[in-house]
């Protein structure tokens, strides 16, 4: 038997997890890492006795009690706060009954073997959270709606605006003139001061600062 794997290495290995895995290991401490990760993997697609197999055999060879504490030790140290690991947990719980639900349909021979299908079923969507709504896709840049602004109404189909009547109609406004020349520039009556706007916004502004 490896003689990294006589002794369990798996509070060192917690503590290095969560330690954003900086820590150093000793070459008994990475290989004993290393094991736990392929039983991980092994688990994922094979399934558990797979795994167990697996520290059976060459190179390591270790008794199946022992494989067997490894196994449990590879999914606490590798699940516990690892969200993708989680998932992929979920996917390989999910497919395990997927194929339990499909051996029971396929010898079903009676309602009841049917109920034990649907139940299977109904066990494997929860562990997928198919029973909860999807999550909201963020709008994508290509996605989100474009918006575009124009001062010439003819841009969007509408006819286009008399200025004369515009500023004959401002004229006759009872506002200020201050407040007639900026409907004025609003209308595009006339041209827009680019200088005259900063120090109207600097004396609107000028009591908060």
């Amino acid at each position: 038997m490896s003689r990294a794997f006589k002794t369990s290495h798996y509070d060192v290995l917690q503590d290095y997890i969560a330690g954003g895995c900086t820590m150093d290991l000793t070459d008994e401490e990475q290989e004993y890492y290393n094991a736990l990760y392929a039983v991980l993997g092994i688990s994922r697609k094979y399934g558990k006795e797979a795994a167990v197999s697996f520290l059976m055999h060459d190179p390591f060879r270790v008794e199946r009690s022992r494989a067997r504490q490894m196994y449990a030790e590879a999914l606490n140290l590798f699940y516990v706060n690892d969200n993708i690991e989680n998932e992929a947990h979920r996917n390989m719980l999910f497919d395990n009954l997927q194929k339990a639900a499909l051996v029971v349909l396929q010898n079903a021979t009676s309602s009841k073997d049917m109920e034990v299908y649907g139940n299977l079923l109904t066990q494997a969507a929860r562990i997928k959270q198919l029973d909860k709504p999807d999550p909201v896709k963020p709008i994508e840049p290509d996605e989100k709606p474009i918006k575009v602004y124009d001062l010439h109404t003819e841009a969007v189909g509408l006819p286009s605006s008399n200025r004369n009547e515009l500023a004959k109609l401002i004229d006759n406004l009872q506002v200020s003139e201050k407040e007639k020349v900026r409907l004025r520039r609003d209308a595009g009556v006339i041209d827009v001061d680019i200088e005259e706007m900063i120090n109207d916004q600097e004396d609107k502004t000028k009591d908060f600062g």
